[in-house]
Parts: C-alpha cells; structure tokens; sequence
C-alpha cells in the first residue's frame, strides 16, 4: 500500500491544484457547461500493477516467471442519470504480462490475461461548483472477471502449437475515482484510478489471488443531446 499511495496521492495533488484554479480568465476558456448534462463514451489505457499472489506453488511443473506490472486498457459508456450521477458500463483487460514456463522437455512462452466486465455508478460530489474546469468523480461498481492462461509451443520453424489453455470466472468489485477535463464541446481528456480484487476459486497458472490497482490516461466522446 505504501507503493501506491507514493504514486497516487501526488498525481491527486496536481489535479487537485488544477481544480482550485480561478473560473476568471484561463478557467472561462475550457470550462463546458454542458458536460455534466451529456452521456460519455471513451477509452483509456495506462499501467496495471498486481497486488496478489507472486510466485507459483513449489509443486507445480513449471517454473513461471511473472511481470509484476503490465499495460491495460478499458472501454465504457456512462449513461448521465442527472448532473451529480451517471451509470457506466465498462469493459477492461489487465495482462499479468509474459510468462516463460520452464520445465525438462524444454521452454514454453505463454500468457494471462483478466478481462473484467462492471457496471458502475459515478458520483460527481462537486457537480454544482460550475466554474471548475475539471471534474472529480468518485465510483464503486460490480461485476465479473475472466481470467485466461494459455501455454505455447513454438518449433524451430516458427510455428506453433497451443498446448494448454485455462479460463476461470468469478465475481468481483472495483473502487474507482478520476477526473475528467472537457476541453472541446465533444472532447474530454481522462484520469481514473482503480482498484480490482480478483480471487479465483481455483488456481489460474497456480495462482489465485489476481488483484490489482491501475493507473490510466484516455480521451472521451461527449455525446449531443
């Protein structure tokens, strides 16, 4: 936890700073009056970093070597209920990363990947001060998570062969917060922090505690009304 409060707290600093700049002058130039009353549709992608389980058991065949931290990315849709509340839906993919697998007969590449799908719901608290020209949300959601593991064979020739494949579900949560800075009538840039627990009823790769926390950056499409 001390790991990413270092690199959290002080990105929140920042754009606190920008939130607390005067609505005269530069504040008026940027500031979309509109954007609370309109649905959003967007991506982002930044860095996913794992809070779960290391290494595999002693037992297990092969010997994995795990990426700590890894690229993500996720898609969404927020729904605007009123100006204070919006309900997103969102679609992500945080990859453990590579994975050498090493046993007797030889070495073997593969990979896992989580895919969480979450409905969430998204809180504007400062919705009525108008004048910020950037936004701070905060938002819980729920949802499931599939993970998948492959194992790949590769020859001498380049081809190769699939020789293991494993997916798991299970349900899970997300605690969330961003900014989101509309800087053209129908362009929004994008800040989120999240949060994922991800505990498999069994063992994926031999691991099960999957959770994680990212930090992304992306741009949204401000729809008409």
């Amino acid at each position: 936890m001390v790991r990413m409060n270092g690199l959290f707290v002080p990105l929140i600093l920042l754009f606190w700073g920008v939130l607390l700049i005067p609505s005269s002058g530069w504040g008026q130039t940027y500031y979309r009056p509109q954007f609370l009353d309109r649905d959003l549709a967007g991506g982002r992608i930044g860095v996913w970093t794992n809070t779960g389980d290391e290494v595999a058991a002693d037992d297990f065949e092969y010997s994995m070597e795990f990426s700590k931290s890894s690229i993500c990315a996720d898609f969404f849709y927020d729904w605007r209920l009123s100006r204070a509340i919006a309900f997103e839906v969102q679609i992500g993919l945080y990859s453990r990363g590579d994975i050498e697998y090493k046993r007797d007969s030889g070495k073997y590449v593969g990979s896992v990947n989580i895919y969480p799908f979450f409905v969430a719901t998204k809180f504007y608290p400062l919705y009525s001060f108008e004048s910020m020209p950037v936004h701070l949300y905060l938002q819980p959601g729920v949802g499931f998570v599939i993970g998948s593991q492959s194992i790949v064979d590769y020859d001498l020739y380049y081809t190769y062969d699939l020789i293991q494949q494993e997916t798991r579900a299970g349900f899970s949560y997300m605690l969330s917060a961003g900014l989101e800075w509309p800087v053209a009538d129908q362009i929004s840039l994008l800040l989120n922090y999240k949060y994922v627990p991800v505990k498999f009823s069994k063992p994926l790769a031999q691991l099960e505690d999957y959770s994680g926390w990212s930090l992304t950056f992306g741009v949204g499409y401000i729809l008409s009304q």
